[in-house]
């Protein structure tokens, strides 16, 4: 009898940690995470920053939101420029973001915390150096430059990597030299 009874609260003790875990995992689904995205279709047109005879820098603004339920830390963002030397050897490339709200000019992303339904701009920076002669001369006959933008996040979960990819066309360069 008293093994029986033993047994009995064992039971139930074990029943009601497994239900108070349950709604505990529930709790915490519900209660969802971060999903930053990065808005790369609506960033703005390209635009001469700074130009001189051997160097021009472009810049354009990337938004991005957190369609997520929780709060969202970017612990690092940086761009990836990709122009093979065999495609086009002309000039050297150079990029680099930061946070429009907090600006810094040194290539650094300082960590930022998004809110629920709250974001913020991102500027690209994009520096193009010629080898030899004139960059107007250079960059005439400059194919299209896909550019990754790839951003590690924290939120209620472990830390991912998330990577969009935004491209600089002949066009939109054309079209920023003109100005």
């Amino acid at each position: 009898m008293f093994l029986s009874t033993l047994i009995n609260i064992i039971v139930a003790i074990i029943l009601i940690l497994a239900v108070l875990y349950l709604l505990f995992r529930l709790y915490a689904w519900q209660q969802g995470n971060e999903r930053i995205v990065m808005l790369v279709k609506r960033h703005t047109p390209f635009i001469v920053e700074d130009i001189s005879f051997s160097q021009v820098t472009l810049t354009c603004d990337i938004p991005f939101v957190n369609k997520g339920r929780q709060n969202g830390t970017i612990m690092d963002l940086y761009p990836r420029h990709l122009m093979p030397e065999e495609q086009f050897d002309g000039v050297h490339i150079e990029s680099w973001t930061m946070d429009v709200s907090r600006p810094r000019h040194d290539g650094y992303w300082e960590s930022v915390i998004i809110p629920p339904r709250k974001g913020g701009t991102v500027r690209l920076r994009v520096i193009m150096s010629v080898k030899d002669g004139n960059i107007r001369k250079e960059l005439m006959n400059f194919p299209d430059m896909p550019i990754d933008i790839v951003y590690q996040v924290v939120g209620r979960s472990d830390w991912h990597i998330s990577k969009n990819r935004l491209v600089l066309t002949s066009e939109e360069l054309e079209q920023a030299m003109r100005q």
